[in-house]
């Protein structure tokens, strides 16, 4: 869990780095499994160099990523910021090329309460000039977040021209930050590796729950946005819950619920 100060920091701020979160062995366990989940995923398409890779690693060829979004590290803090019926959305691997411009993964809006909190990590060192995450602080509140939305591309401005945090990471590092955070990276080299795991707030009433839906349809396009259309966005061994968790089959009957999952799942 996070300390009284880290949560302040999250909910003043919306991130928090939460440094030596994962231990050498660990690290080198993610690489390898990186490697592995992104090699068999792309035999059809090698990485050059000229666009992104992404896959969902909750397969059991990637055992240590499949069951990330259950760690206590993880899991406890998600629940402190969003409660105990918060839910995942997924573990993934991303080889990243060039630069990311300024984005939200999702807006303020009060009639579509959608969002959540976001874990990133590197398995490199990461700086200003090698791709690090960037953040806006305060961004994930209005009137920030509106104020970046409207003026942001009219001001012809460098992504590093931007005010921003600069989130300097080793791989033993992740970044907790909200969805809402305006955020964005530059420097980056070719190949750049990063991994997430995202978890959501319950919807609370019908219009969240829309929103999510609305959310969850686009997940599902995923695969195919990345080459890889006949992918499901779920693994099917995560789905079959083998270790018989009660945490991830509440997960799955709200993923099902909300359409996260196919509906031929």
């Amino acid at each position: 869990m996070l300390s009284n100060e880290q949560y302040q920091h999250f909910q003043t701020f919306g991130f928090i780095v939460l440094r030596q979160f994962f231990t050498l062995a660990e690290v080198s366990t993610l690489r390898a499994e990186f490697e592995k989940g992104l090699d068999r995923a792309y035999r059809h398409r090698p990485f050059d160099g000229s666009e992104r890779h992404w896959v969902s690693q909750m397969g059991p060829e990637t055992p240590f990523y499949a069951h990330l979004l259950e760690d206590q590290r993880f899991w406890s803090i998600t629940a402190q910021l969003y409660g105990e019926d918060a839910f995942a959305t997924g573990t993934d691997a991303n080889r990243y090329v060039g630069n990311t411009g300024w984005h939200p993964d999702h807006h303020v809006d009060p009639k579509e309460d959608c969002y959540g909190v976001k874990y990133a990590f590197y398995l490199d060192p990461v700086g200003p000039d090698t791709g690090a995450l960037r953040l806006i602080p305060g961004s994930h509140r209005n009137p920030l977040h509106d104020d970046l939305r409207e003026n942001l591309k009219s001001m012809d401005l460098g992504i590093e021209e931007i005010p921003s945090y600069i989130c300097t990471c080793e791989p033993v590092d992740v970044v907790a930050f909200d969805m809402r955070c305006w955020h964005a990276s530059s420097g980056g080299s070719e190949g750049r590796r990063m991994s997430t795991c995202c978890y959501y707030k319950n919807p609370k009433t019908p219009e969240e729950a829309a929103a999510a839906r609305k959310r969850a349809a686009g997940s599902r396009n995923a695969p195919a946005q990345y080459h890889r259309p006949d992918d499901p966005l779920f693994h099917p061994d995560w789905v079959a819950n083998p270790r018989n968790s009660a945490l991830r089959r509440g997960w799955i009957n709200r993923l099902k619920e909300l359409e996260f999952l196919e509906p031929t799942t």
